[in-house]
């Protein structure tokens, strides 16, 4: 792994954990520096252990992401609902722990995800969900935009 894409990824999942922990909203790209904001996602804290994200990548790579990323950290899939543009689902951990996702197609090339921890009690484990998703989505090269220079690059 390169130390670029380390940080990206670490920085990653310290902005979502920080925008759902301090009630604050903010853009990843522009909250932090450009060499580690290469994840093109934005995340928004409703409180109370809720947040919204939104990820430049489709749909179908955002719910593979996230299932693959539940998977990766040995989640239970307690629900799982699945229509044409939208996909619910509840996962719980060993100690009966829930967090329910809510994953939306908004456009062809942005998804929203809403988190819902419950509380701020699993607030910690619903960054690092997120930041594992980040990590499937750019293992998977699926993010259609790359802000690590700045620049859109999808339309050159």
């Amino acid at each position: 792994m390169t130390p670029k894409l380390l940080r990206v990824r670490v920085v990653g999942a310290l902005a979502i954990a920080l925008a759902i922990c301090s009630g604050c909203t903010f853009a990843a790209a522009s909250a932090l520096p450009s060499a580690v904001s290469a994840a093109p996602f934005v995340v928004e804290n409703q409180g109370r252990g809720r947040a919204n994200s939104y990820w430049a990548a489709r749909f179908d790579d955002v719910v593979a992401a996230v299932l693959r990323a539940g998977e990766r950290l040995e989640l239970e899939i307690a629900e799982l609902e699945m229509e044409d543009d939208r996909a619910t689902l509840r996962y719980v951990d060993d100690q009966d722990k829930s967090i329910d996702l809510r994953i939306d197609r908004r456009t062809d090339a942005v998804t929203r995800v809403q988190f819902d921890a419950g509380s701020r009690e699993f607030l910690g484990f619903a960054g690092l969900l997120g930041r594992q998703i980040a990590d499937e989505l750019n293992d998977a090269d699926a993010f259609l935009v790359d802000w690590s220079d700045g620049r859109d690059t999808r339309f050159e």
